[in-house]
C-alpha cells in the first residue's frame, strides 16, 4: 500500500507517513447501499413489516398509544417515522388524543421544548402529548418485580398503561449491551435509576476486583447478560410493534427493520449493523493508528474514547494505541476530571459499584480497561489534560515513532472510522 495516508481530524484530515512500518491492514466499514426513497420505505415497513403483523392491524380495538423515541444523541429518522405511524393509528381507530410520545432519555438529561421540537417537528409536538422520561420521579414510575438477574424493574406508568405499545430507534453497536435498539428502548429508555444501575453493572464481573465481563461487549447478544436482562425485561412490560433504523458508514439509511416480532426485527437489524461495520482481522498487531472519525465524533474526548475501546480486539495487551483526535471542546464533561482523580483501581471500582455512570465508566476503561496498553495522542487537547487521562501527547507520526522507540518492523492496523469499526477475528 502507499507510504501516505490521510485521516480525519475535526474538520480536516492529517497526512501521516508510514514508512518503517508494517501494515496489516486499512480497517474500515464495508459499502452499503442507501434507502433512497425514505419515505415509501418507512410507509412499507409500518403496513407491510417484514416481522409481524401491520400496526393498523393490531390497533383496531385498542383505546390508547404510546410511542418510545431516542434521545437527540441518536440519530433515528424519528421526525420522518412518527408522523407515519400517527397516521396508521389514527387510522387504526386510536385518536390523537389518546397517542403519548414518550422521549426514552434512560439516565441522559432530559430535552428541552425547543429540543423535543427539533426531534420531531412542530407538527407532532402540537398534535400530541410529549413526555421527557424522568428516571429518578419515583412517582412517574411503577415497579414490577425483580429480573432473574436480580435488577428491581421500576418502569415509566404512562408505557405500562397504554394499550399499544410502539417502540422507534436505531440499532448499532453498543460497547457493553452488544447492540443498541431494540429493548434498549426499555432499558435503559423509560427504566428508573436502580433499574439502570443494576443492570449496567453487570458489565463488570460479579466478583469483585476481577474487572469487565468479556461477554458485555459490542457485538454479543448471546450469553451477555446486560442484553440478556434488558430482553427479559422488555418481554415482561411488553412491546407491541417497533421499527428500528439502520445506517451505513456513510450515516445514510440503508435497512428499516419491523414488525411484531420485535425481537425477530431487532436480530434483522443486527445481522445488518455487522455486515456493514465489522471487519476480519487474523490476528492483533503491535500498534493501531485509529482516528476517531473526524467532526462531531471527534469534537471532545468523551465522544471519543468509544473509538478506544473498539481497538481492544485489534491489539495486543502490550501493544500501542495511536489515538488521532480533535478534541477541540476539550474533556466533554468536568465529571470525568473528578472521576479520574481517583487513581486507585480499587477505589474506583468501589466508586463505580456505588454510583454507576457512564463518565465513571469511561474513567474506568482509562484506569483499568485499556490494561498495559500505551496511548498516545495527536490532538488538540492541552497536554495537562492528555497527562490526566494517563496518556501521552504527540504532534506526528516521527515523534510517536521515538517515544515508543519503533526498531523491529512492528505491525500496525490503520482505522479510519474507530467510533464505528469493529474486528472480529477469524
Amino acid at each position: 500500500m502507499e507510504e501516505i495516508i490521510k485521516l480525519p481530524y475535526g474538520d480536516i484530515e492529517k497526512e501521516f507517513n508510514l514508512r518503517g512500518l508494517k501494515v496489516l491492514g486499512v480497517l474500515k466499514p464495508q459499502k452499503y447501499p442507501e434507502i433512497v426513497e425514505q419515505k415509501d420505505a418507512i410507509y412499507k415497513a409500518i403496513k407491510t413489516p417484514e416481522y409481524g403483523s401491520s400496526l393498523i392491524d393490531i390497533a383496531k380495538g385498542k383505546r390508547s398509544a404510546v410511542i418510545l423515541v431516542s434521545d437527540k444523541t441518536r440519530r433515528t429518522l424519528a421526525k420522518e417515522v412518527v408522523p407515519i405511524l400517527l397516521e396508521e393509528l389514527t387510522k387504526g381507530g386510536i385518536p390523537l388524543s389518546s397517542i403519548a410520545i414518550i422521549v426514552a432519555v434512560g439516565a441522559h438529561p432530559m430535552l428541552t421544548e425547543e429540543e423535543i421540537e427539533h426531534l420531531l417537528g412542530r407538527d407532532v409536538t402540537k398534535a400530541v402529548t410529549v413526555i421527557n422520561h424522568n428516571c429518578r420521579d419515583e412517582s412517574s414510575l411503577e415497579y414490577r418485580g425483580v429480573s432473574s438477574k436480580g435488577t428491581p424493574i421500576y418502569i415509566n406508568k404512562i408505557y405500562l398503561e397504554s394499550e399499544l405499545k410502539i417502540l422507534t430507534g436505531a440499532v448499532n453497536y453498543h460497547d457493553f449491551a452488544g447492540f443498541s435498539g431494540g429493548a434498549k428502548s426499555i432499558l435503559p429508555g423509560i427504566s428508573g435509576f436502580s433499574t439502570i444501575s443494576h443492570n449496567h453493572l453487570m458489565l463488570l464481573n460479579p466478583s469483585f476486583g476481577t474487572g469487565y465481563n468479556p461477554m458485555a461487549t459490542a457485538g454479543i447478544l448471546e450469553g451477555n447478560p446486560v442484553h440478556e436482562d434488558m430482553e427479559e425485561i422488555a418481554e415482561l412490560v411488553g412491546i407491541d410493534f417497533i421499527i428500528n433504523t439502520v445506517f451505513n458508514a456513510e450515516g445514510k439509511l440503508s435497512r428499516i427493520v419491523s414488525g411484531t416480532s420485535w425481537k425477530q426485527a431487532h436480530r434483522a437489524g443486527c445481522k445488518a449493523i455487522e455486515e456493514i461495520f465489522s471487519v476480519e482481522i487474523k490476528g492483533k498487531a503491535d500498534i493501531v493508528l485509529v482516528s476517531a472519525g473526524g467532526y462531531p465524533f471527534d469534537i471532545n474526548f468523551y465522544q471519543v474514547m468509544k473509538s478506544v475501546i473498539n481497538t481492544m480486539k485489534m491489539i495486543k495487551e502490550d501493544g500501542a494505541i495511536i489515538l488521532v483526535a480533535s478534541c477541540k471542546e476539550g474533556l466533554g464533561t468536568e465529571d470525568l476530571r473528578e472521576w479520574l482523580s481517583i487513581e486507585s483501581p480499587t477505589k474506583l471500582e468501589k466508586e463505580l459499584r456505588n454510583n454507576f455512570n457512564m463518565i465513571g465508566k469511561i474513567a474506568y476503561d482509562i484506569r483499568v480497561g485499556i490494561g498495559k496498553r500505551k496511548v498516545i495522542m495527536i490532538t488538540d487537547l492541552p497536554e495537562e489534560e492528555v497527562k490526566l487521562l494517563g496518556f501521552q501527547k504527540a504532534d506526528t507520526l516521527e515523534e510517536i515513532k521515538e517515544i515508543l522507540s519503533i526498531r523491529n518492523d512492528p505491525t500496525l492496523y490503520i482505522v479510519p472510522y474507530g467510533n464505528i469499526t469493529i474486528a472480529r477475528s477469524s
